[in-house]
């Protein structure tokens, strides 16, 4: 296997989105969106370390897309403020 810091940090983003899943604080939805793509990172990452040849990419947006999906789901989850009556 080669592993360049792409491969790397692929699966590293795949392992913090499916890790953001398992919070059980999470709407469904996103805990899905959070699995499905950490297991897309983490085994495209694996499948490229993984060839002898040929030519792979990886898009900037790689390196973005786990960071924007932490950053959402802070946000979905502690900055709606709360929905007590009382705060109304």
């Amino acid at each position: 296997m080669h592993w360049s810091a792409y491969e790397v940090f692929s699966v590293l983003s795949g392992i913090v989105l499916i890790g953001l899943a398992l919070v059980p604080s999470m709407k469904a939805k996103d805990r899905a969106w959070s699995a499905l793509g950490g297991i897309a990172f983490a085994g495209y990452g694996f499948y490229v370390a993984g060839q002898d040849s040929g030519t792979w990419t990886f898009p900037v947006v790689i390196f973005v897309i786990p960071f924007a999906a932490v950053l959402y789901l802070l946000v979905a989850k502690f900055g709606k403020g709360s929905t007590e009556d009382g705060d109304r």
